[in-house]
């Protein structure tokens, strides 16, 4: 899986950078069709922004936007949601291929 880690108008640690990719690599053990994963850190004036992007093979592009007044506490709350949503997508893949397994 691709992984790229943007970070706009504001200078973090290199350290949250590593933080990032490690949680994204995290998520690509839900569901294997995981092609790219493209995290976006934002600071708008005290509130910090994650934006989390993944692209699914043969599926569709998931968004999940975190907000918090640290940066972990904005990370937690997109990953947990970006993990609803992968959940999501490999159980409705799932569902789809017993699906067409019955019908042939």
């Amino acid at each position: 899986m691709k992984t790229e880690v943007s970070i706009l108008h504001h200078d973090y640690p290199s350290r949250l950078r590593e933080t990032v990719e490690l949680k994204v690599q995290q998520l690509a053990k839900f569901f294997d069709q995981l092609t790219s994963m493209h995290a976006k850190l934002e600071r708008l004036n005290e509130v910090h922004r994650v934006e989390l992007v993944a692209n699914v093979a043969h599926g569709p592009t998931l968004v999940a936007d975190g907000r918090g007044g640290t940066f972990n506490a904005a990370l937690e709350d997109a990953t947990s949601k970006m993990t609803i949503s992968i959940k999501r997508v490999h159980d409705k893949h799932r569902t789809e291929r017993r699906r067409q397994r019955r019908t042939a």
